[in-house]
């Protein structure tokens, strides 16, 4: 691959398998606690299977990111184990619905029904890093923010049908609706695998470990993580209270849809910004700017002035989501791309279950400003470690 060219047919296939990944999670959060209530569960067991969700993700991810890297060095291709993740969650995802459907509550095998949710979910994230890491051979390092531009808008647009087309799709149905996402995802996997080219013959296995992951590097990646998540969630946090007080329930929702339709639009150019100042240096610096933008959203600013600043850190989130997958790519060697990529998720992951567990029962837009200034504020030192990090490799070997 030349220093400019880009891959956009490779890229499409990674943009595909997002775009279902998100479906699908839309999807088994919108269904989840009618399909538990169907067959006698508490509606409250959704909210404890998610958090048991993402905590196996924190071990999952980085796991098979590991593994996949090691069959990219002996086979040349991490797709034996994205195929096998994506195989194994098609066949959960289409089993949910079913049992639901087929068992009644006095069934001792009702139990299949969230044990088949934690294996969905655990079967996501076994293919999701090594997909994501294939960005590195979608595009030259400094256009990986557009490319990443291109999974933010779709994973955004995507996330804005919660609030538009929730009624729509719980009226189709769950066996229909949760068929609809087995196929899309199946069909994204074979776009991938199809635009994306697989040694013919196995490469020969090398005996030498590859590279490691610096100590400074994970630190930074590990950090970000779990700062941009608390960081993300608590500003949503500050954001729906706010919009709360501003707006009718009606409009604070149309409000809500606004914003992340906005996150969605600004991810092209906010990714074309960061591929010419630097990706780094445009999330570190779009991190301080979310930050402060959001002390003045969750203000009593008059009203011109808040719609004005949300409209710009929808801008700034956008960068910072943009750059996060090209921080740890830029940060790990090739050969461990899927490592990396899956120890951000795994950071972000973890951190999503010691929010709910810690920090969600905070209410008022104070309780999400404050907060999520000082942890945003702390991921940018974490951003800043990677960049002196990156620094220190240009002097070794320039």
């Amino acid at each position: 691959m030349t220093q400019s060219a880009m891959h956009w047919r490779r890229l499409s296939g990674i943009v595909a398998v997002q775009g279902s990944i998100s479906l699908g999670w839309v999807i088994y959060v919108l269904y989840l606690p009618d399909l538990l209530v169907r067959l006698g569960f508490p509606q409250e067991l959704a909210g404890v299977l998610i958090l048991l969700e993402h905590a196996l993700e924190a071990i999952v991810q980085p796991l098979f990111g590991h593994l996949a890297d090691r069959s990219e060095r002996e086979r040349g291709t991490r797709f034996p184990w994205i195929i096998s993740g994506v195989v194994l969650a098609s066949a959960c995802f289409l089993a949910i619905p079913a049992i639901a459907l087929f068992l009644s509550p006095a069934s001792p095998w009702r139990w299949m029904l969230p044990a088949t949710a934690v294996l969905w979910a655990s079967a996501m994230a076994v293919f999701r890093s090594p997909v994501v890491a294939l960005l590195a051979r979608a595009a030259p390092k400094p256009q990986l923010p557009i490319a990443a531009s291109c999974l933010t808008l779709i994973q955004q647009c995507i996330n804005a049908i919660r609030f538009s087309a929730f009624g729509f799709i719980l009226g189709i149905g769950p066996l229909f609706t949760f068929a609809t996402g087995t196929f899309v995802l199946l069909g994204a996997a074979t776009l991938l695998r199809r635009v994306t080219p697989v040694p013919a013959s196995p490469a020969p296995v090398r005996n030498e470990p590859a590279p490691a992951i610096s100590v400074p590097a994970i630190v930074a990646i590990i950090g970000t993580g779990i700062g941009l998540c608390w960081g993300v969630r608590f500003l949503f946090a500050g954001l729906t209270q706010t919009v709360a007080l501003r707006f009718s329930e009606a409009s604070g929702d149309w409000a809500l849809l606004g914003f992340n339709v906005l996150v969605a639009l600004t991810a092209l150019p906010a990714g074309w910004v960061a591929s010419q100042i630097g990706n780094t240096r445009a999330m570190a610096i779009a991190t301080i700017a979310t930050a402060l933008l959001l002390g003045i959203v969750s203000s009593n600013a008059p009203m011109a002035i808040f719609l004005v600043s949300a409209a710009v850190m929808s801008f700034t989130l956008s960068t910072v989501l943009n750059g996060m997958v090209p921080f740890v790519l830029e940060l790990v060697p090739e050969s461990r791309a899927s490592l990396g990529v899956g120890t951000f998720f795994g950071a972000f992951s973890g951190a999503i279950v010691f929010f709910e567990l810690a920090f969600a029962r905070f209410q008022g837009p104070d309780a999400g400003m404050l907060p999520g200034m000082t942890v945003l504020t702390i991921a940018s030192g974490f951003i800043a470690l990677g960049w002196w990090q990156l620094r220190q490799r240009d002097r070794q070997f320039p």
